[in-house]
């Protein structure tokens, strides 16, 4: 935890009547020689020893004095400098009139002060007092007023920290608004103010949980920030809390932008502040769990290394007594906790549970913060439960967990994750004590997770799935059922939407096969296929879907509400511009031009969900981006089936959408165990020789289980709603079909499914002319546009432009650092011969770039890749690899850079690389993102693709037969139909040559309308 009780400067008072040694204060001031300081406190103190007791220069030489000995304290730390500014202070309050409001103030910071430094209660109680009175005391007109209100602010803040109650944080907010309010916009005391308020409003969105307080407050600290002189002492505060604030806000959006501004904000304090000055350690404890943050989000063990470093001088700089210690303790049990996990040494496991021991030990029984030490300390003894499985280490940890529940607030934000930590404490205690009571426990600590509405959306969906899990082992379908589908309803509220690409797919990993299950269980609950298929719609593809959303076609709303519409095109085309696109476009820093874009982005998508929330209340519009009806997913069903795998621990089943009905066929074959490790071993295929001969049985024997666990029951289903004739299997007329997979199943080949032995009708290219779709939001997305390649013209296309569609090639027979692809040429050449043949006009990039590639692609109607293509673990770093614009080194087009390009005119294109349709992360399997996908959803209609590594004769081959096929205009008028038939004909003729090599041919796949 970030130390909350970072210090909030406020300005000491001396007053204005000439006294001795302020001269030299005067040179002082921050960050001035403590020498001056020293020689001001001597020449104080000599000229209050030299006046009487009842000599009115006495008071002012000594209310002089008391606030230098406070800011040698504020300096150095020491102790009796403060105890004695107390007691002189305490002398000039008690003396009536002359400097009461001034010392009342200062005395009201000298026991604050103490109160942080020692923890007394008593302290913080005197401090409010004494600001109380000095409010009082200064007339309503007075320029100091605001200050006053200020203080005392300050001073309930601190109470509340060291309390809770929510009232002190409340009345401590409303004094910072008000001096706010009461202070000359042009006057240098804003910054204090400033840097106050946002604390304080920080503080109450970690309370509360509404994160306008958060926005807030980050945005007052950068008003402090952007007035004060960069020399000022007082930075180093601004800088410390502005970094614990955007800390905050990582650890609520995910965005690792925040945390990277947090870790460079702590590390500007640092180095502002002097080496022996008391506040380094609070920096350094700080700085210790950002870097602890950033290990747990990228894994870099330097971090980590970091953040025990920050962690250790923290421990050492601070005094034994000092009430912070108990924090710093508590970070280093953490932080001690994740290096045991990398390195796996025991020390570091026993340095966790001691420092959390120790952080226990250390804080006051009625500190707020003594929730989330009992919470981190029973982590600790529950880790080393799971490695040693000691049933104390177990009972240690509910302990703690219980304690941290029960002194956790009812509406506190963190409520939903620590029910949920305990219910699973419990139901692993459960089958030990024979007891039913454990498992009750656990049901209703996960049902109250999942109600805490002011706790975070993923934290309530955790618990969902855990209640869900226990009812439905209940028996009682129906009720698991509702709460997932709750559960799914909710995804939309995790704040995703404004995170570049990398964070939403860090928060979606969490979220991973939610859908799924909820759907899995609406079937089993009996509440119909459209339900299901709805939430498997809802829940899976939610970056594409956001992308989706804000690039539909709004034809419709244009004609009937062309300023709404204007409004909203202009809201989507900001929100779907790259981040750094923005920055460029405006002045100043880097930093302050990408915190004004994050800002702007921030109000941008916020106007975007109120203008979406209008449109749906005008007539005609109410499912204005929202999931389909069944009519309309009926409608879209008239070219075809569409077909939705689903394996869960629950049931298998596929939901199929045909041109009359939505439907549900329970698949008992489709076991999910065996359905794992079948696309466990697809996933390892790849390399040549003998292992390739040896994938390539393995191959046949999967294709051959898929047929009869899914496709094959698909396809009899299809013949008995009459959706399919069996007169047409094995004829050159088949129907189409598109099929979508989910998790795992979305990399399953179920256009290669069955028995590819000669004569053999009994698999899916016999039956139906296969297509891929990630979703049905996808599917209707790529219909959006007409696929037209003859005698076409468009008024945005340029006068010199011929009619007949133009095809880009971007060939890479020749790779640094990789091997190289002898049919490449060929595959080219053969295009291009095809392409003059029908009057198509071609361009080939030679010595191709990313760069030229994403500026050529919007000209085209085509774009052909034939090079090497790779699928990453981060899916949205998979990558076709192209050249340097020296042509000395391999480059990537990364499947970020694909989604954001201008595609207005293209329609196809085919991706002759390896692994272009491959998703290798598990995690992130709903997403479904990869080259094809993302080239589907930067416009283009229609993508075809690879699977798995492929074989160059069977590019060159079926690229060849493909185009050969499609510039001839076989098939129907339908466009779209061309496409699908010419490749469905072309891998077709490559099986018929090697029937018993499917890695050869099933490889090839087609994405889109």
């Amino acid at each position: 935890m970030c130390n909350r009780n970072s210090k909030i400067p406020v300005p000491i008072r001396i007053m204005a009547t000439r006294v001795p040694g302020l001269d030299f204060f005067r040179k002082y001031e921050p960050p001035g020689n403590l020498s001056d300081l020293n020689i001001a406190i001597t020449e104080a103190e000599k000229a209050s020893e030299a006046h009487s007791s009842d000599d009115p220069n006495r008071i002012r030489s000594l209310n002089s004095w008391s606030a230098m000995l406070l800011m040698r304290f504020e300096r150095q730390g020491d102790l009796k400098d403060l105890q004695s500014a107390i007691c002189k202070s305490e002398e000039v309050v008690g003396a009536g009139n002359i400097g009461h409001t001034s010392a009342l103030a200062n005395l009201s910071v000298m026991f604050i002060r103490r109160f942080e430094r020692i923890g007394n209660p008593d302290d913080v109680q005197q401090a409010i007092k004494h600001g109380e009175e000095a409010l009082a005391a200064t007339p309503q007109d007075h320029p100091d007023r605001a200050d006053m209100y200020n203080n005392l602010g300050n001073m309930l803040f601190r109470r509340f920290n060291r309390t809770g109650d929510l009232d002190d944080l409340q009345r401590a907010i409303k004094h910072g608004e008000t001096a706010l309010a009461v202070t000359p916009r042009d006057h240098l005391n804003r910054i204090t103010i400033y840097n106050s308020l946002g604390s304080m409003l920080s503080r109450r969105f970690e309370r509360i949980g509404d994160l306008d307080d958060l926005q807030q407050a980050i945005k007052h600290g950068e008003a402090a920030l952007a007035v004060i002189h960069r020399d000022h002492s007082d930075r180093v505060g601004i800088y410390n809390n502005l970094g614990n604030m955007y800390s905050t806000r990582f650890e609520w959006t995910g965005d690792l932008d925040d945390l990277q501004q947090a870790i460079k904000h702590g590390e500007a304090a640092l180095a502002a502040t002097p080496r022996d000055h008391p506040s380094r350690a609070s920096i350094h404890n700080n700085l210790g769990n950002m870097f602890s943050a950033i290990f747990e989000r990228i894994g870099d063990f330097d971090d980590l290394q970091q953040a025990i470093k920050h962690g250790e001088t923290a421990l050492a700089a601070i005094p034994q007594d000092h009430p912070d210690r108990a924090g710093i303790y508590n970070n280093l049990s953490n932080i001690s906790s994740m290096r045991f996990g990398r390195t796996e040494d025991p020390d570091d496991f026993q340095k966790a549970i001691k420092y959390g021991e120790a952080a226990l030990a250390t804080i006051p029984r009625d500190h707020p913060d003594r929730t989330a030490i009992y919470h981190n300390l029973g982590n600790k003894f529950f880790a080393r439960f799971e490695q040693i499985r000691n049933p104390d280490d177990l009972q240690q940890a509910i302990k703690h967990g219980e304690a941290a529940l029960a002194s956790t607030p009812l509406d506190h934000p963190q409520r939903s994750l620590l029910c949920t930590c305990l219910g699973h404490k419990l139901l692993l205690r459960s089958p030990g004590t024979g007891s039913g009571a454990d498992r009750s426990e656990s049901l209703r600590l996960f049902l109250e997770a999942w109600h805490s509405v002011m706790s975070p959306p993923k934290d309530r969906i955790t618990g969902a799935r855990r209640a869900a899990q226990l009812l439905y082992s209940a028996g009682n379908f129906g009720e698991s059922s509702s709460i997932l589908e709750d559960a799914v309803n909710l995804m939309p509220r995790v704040n995703l939407r404004s995170l570049k690409r990398d964070d939403q797919q860090y928060i979606l990993s969490a979220l991973s096969g939610l859908a799924a299950i909820a759907s899995s269980v609406a079937l089993q609950a009996g509440n119909g296929a459209y339900n299901s298929l709805k939430l498997l719609e809802l829940g899976r593809g939610v970056i594409m879907g956001f992308a989706i959303d804000s690039r539909s076609d709004i034809s419709e709303l244009q004609a009937d509400y062309p300023h709404l519409c204007d409004k909203f095109d202009r809201l989507r085309a900001e929100i779907d511009s790259p981040m750094n696109e923005i920055e460029r476009e405006q002045g100043g820093t880097p930093d302050q031009c990408r915190d004004r874009a994050i800002s702007r982005r921030r109000e941008a998508i916020d106007e975007m969900e109120n203008i979406i929330s209008y449109i749906r209340t005008l007539p005609g519009y109410t499912g204005f981006l929202l999931p389909p009806s069944p009519d309309t997913l009926m409608k879209m069903a008239e070219n075809g089936p569409i077909v939705v795998f689903n394996s869960t621990s629950y049931r298998s089943d596929a939901i199929i959408v045909t041109a009359s009905a939505i439907t549900s066929l329970e698949l008992p074959k489709l076991d999910h165990e065996e359905t794992g490790r079948w696309m466990k071993k697809l996933a390892s295929f790849g390399g040549s020789g003998f292992k390739r001969h040896q994938d390539n049985k393995q191959l046949k024997e999967l294709l051959i289980w898929l047929w009869d666990a899914a496709a094959g029951p698909v396809f009899d289903e299809l013949y008995r709603c009459r959706a399919f004739s069996s007169a047409e299997i094995g004829s050159t007329n088949l129907k189409r079909i598109w099929w979508i997979g989910v998790g795992f199943l979305s990399m399953a080949p179920f256009h290669a499914a069955g028995d590819h032995s000669r004569g053999s009708t009994r698999n899916t290219s016999s039956r139906a002319i296969s297509t891929y779709i990630p979703t049905i939001k996808a599917l209707s997305y790529s219909r959006q546009t007409k696929f037209q390649l003859f005698d076409e013209c468009d008024a945005s296309f340029s006068p010199e432009r011929p009619k007949n569609a133009r095809l880009l090639l971007v060939p890479m027979p020749e790779t640094p650092g990789a091997s190289r692809l002898p049919g490449v040429d060929q595959e080219i050449k053969s295009i291009c011969d095809s392409a003059t043949e029908n009057a198509f006009a071609t361009t080939v990039l030679n010595n191709p770039t990313p760069a030229d590639v994403l500026k050529q692609v919007q000209h085209h109607d085509i774009t052909h890749f034939a090079c090497h293509g790779v699928s990453e673990i981060n899916p949205s770093d998979s990558h076709l690899v192209l050249l340097t614009p020296d042509g000395e080194n391999a480059d990537k087009l990364m499947v970020r850079d694909i989604s954001n390009a201008s595609t207005r005119n293209s329609k196809l294109a085919y991706l002759s690389a390896c692994c272009s349709a491959k998703n290798s992360s598990n995690d992130l399997a709903d997403e479904v993102i990869h080259l094809a996908s993302e080239f589907q959803l930067a416009g283009f209609s229609h993508v075809l693709a690879t699977m798995w590594d492929s074989d160059d004769q069977a590019c060159l081959d079926v690229a060849k037969e493909f185009y050969r096929l499609l510039f001839n205009c076989v098939g129907n008028d339908d466009g779209h139909q061309k496409v699908a038939i010419a490749f469905h004909e072309a891998v077709k003729k490559v099986r018929d040559k090697r029937p018993q090599n499917p890695l050869t041919w099933g490889t090839f796949i087609h994405s889109g309308a």
